[in-house]
This record gives C-alpha cells, sequence and structure tokens, in this order.
C-alpha cells in the first residue's frame, strides 16, 4: 500500500509553479511507494481585487511584476514572461481547478487516458495551465485558452463541456476546496502526510519533505509515532 501525500496549491501562485521539480523529484525517487492526491487551495479567487488591494501602495502591477522576476530569479529552472501582471492577468484560479477537476473526473472514469507513462492528464493539464500563465502570460482563466491546451493533449472537447456543465465538476472542486484538512491549509504549497498530521507548507527544501516521507515509510505498522 502506498503513502498517500495531499498536495494543495493554487496555479496562479509562483511557489508552488517552481514546486514543481519536488513534485517530480518524489515521483522519480519513491515511485509507486508514494500516490500524490492534488487538491486545489482557493488563495487567487480574485485575483484583480487581490492585486489592486495588496500593490495599490506598492508600485501598483509594475512593481508586482518585478516581484515575480525577483522571484522566478532565485528559481533558474522556471521560465517567467517579461509581461506576466502587465498583460492577460487572469481574473481567478479557481476556473482553472474547475477545469482541471473536469480532466481529473474523465480519467478516473477511464474515458480519456495519458500517453505520456511520467504523467497522468490531470498531471499535464495543471502544467500546462501554470506555463500558460508564468510562461506565456496568457489569461488562463479564459474557458478557450484552457480548452486550446485540451485540444494539444487530445482530450475531447465535448466531454470536457459534459462534466462541467453538469456540476460534476464544481462539485468535485466544493469537495476539494472545502474538506477537513483544507481548513487547516495555510497557503501554497502544502503537502500533508500521515493523514494530516504532518503539513509541510511554503517554500520547503526538497530534502525536508524527504525526510519526512522516509520516515513514514520506514515506520513498523506496530510501533508508536515516534518510533
Amino acid at each position: 500500500m502506498s503513502l498517500e501525500i495531499d498536495y494543495y496549491s493554487d496555479v496562479l501562485c509562483i511557489w508552488a509553479y517552481s514546486a514543481k521539480i519536488k513534485i517530480d523529484e518524489i515521483k522519480k525517487q519513491f515511485g509507486d511507494q508514494v500516490k500524490i492526491n492534488y487538491r486545489y487551495t482557493p488563495l487567487f479567487v480574485d485575483m484583480h481585487t487581490m492585486l489592486e488591494k495588496n500593490w495599490a501602495d506598492k508600485g501598483g502591477l509594475p512593481a508586482y511584476n518585478q516581484m515575480m522576476h525577483k522571484l522566478g530569479g532565485m528559481f533558474p529552472y522556471v521560465e517567467i514572461h517579461p509581461d506576466i501582471g502587465l498583460k492577460n492577468l487572469p481574473h481567478s484560479s479557481a476556473c482553472c481547478h474547475h477545469f482541471i477537476k473536469a480532466v481529473d473526473i474523465l480519467e478516473q472514469r477511464g474515458e480519456i487516458q495519458s500517453q505520456d507513462k511520467d504523467n497522468t492528464l490531470l498531471e499535464q493539464i495543471d502544467w500546462r495551465i501554470r506555463l500558460g500563465y508564468f510562461r506565456d502570460a496568457e489569461d488562463v482563466s479564459q474557458l478557450n485558452i484552457m480548452l486550446s491546451y485540451a485540444e494539444q493533449l487530445d482530450i475531447p472537447r465535448d466531454k470536457l463541456e459534459a462534466v462541467l456543465n453538469s456540476g460534476e465538476a464544481m462539485a468535485a472542486l466544493a469537495s476539494c476546496t472545502t474538506d477537513d484538512k483544507q481548513k487547516t491549509i495555510d497557503g501554497s504549497p502544502s503537502f500533508v502526510l500521515n493523514e494530516g498530521r504532518q503539513k509541510l507548507y511554503g517554500n520547503i527544501g526538497y530534502h525536508i519533505i524527504e525526510v519526512n516521507i522516509k520516515a513514514l515509510l520506514e515506520k513498523p505498522d506496530d510501533k508508536p509515532s515516534w518510533y
């Protein structure tokens, strides 16, 4: 039986964008020993209002743009568009999370299947949306933009629209953002292990995550947690 990790993030969060390399390393190092459950926390549900409020006295969107490049410079393996925040600013990450859950539902049902042996379709559409915002400066909250990404992955538009229109994807997202673990989430990204007993939040180094995973995998089932 694999160790489950609930991974909470917002697709418009730069810290989660830079954390992709950690997710990839977890998968590479631990393989089937670990199962990552992708969950979404509503950090940028009203991005325009949030940025206007938080950056009004700090130089506005140009200052936000500069900060994004400064943070991006800390992580040489990620790409940041020169005009990020200055054009095509998404209205809400919730639209993206809703869309991703639609893909997840179809994949779980077996109606669509990944051709990439290393990444599920959920993982691929999740990453494509993040690239769309950070690397390409696209308004990823627009449905037509997300549908174009899905088309690139050969995900049938009619199947996606059916799940989006029926309310199933919204129900899945609501369940994701209102569960008991979500109530303890401080922000994005957050790794939740050991049935919610261990929470690693923010710009945590990979080796800290690794140590926590190894400790849980190596702990005998008949021993107390401090063993």
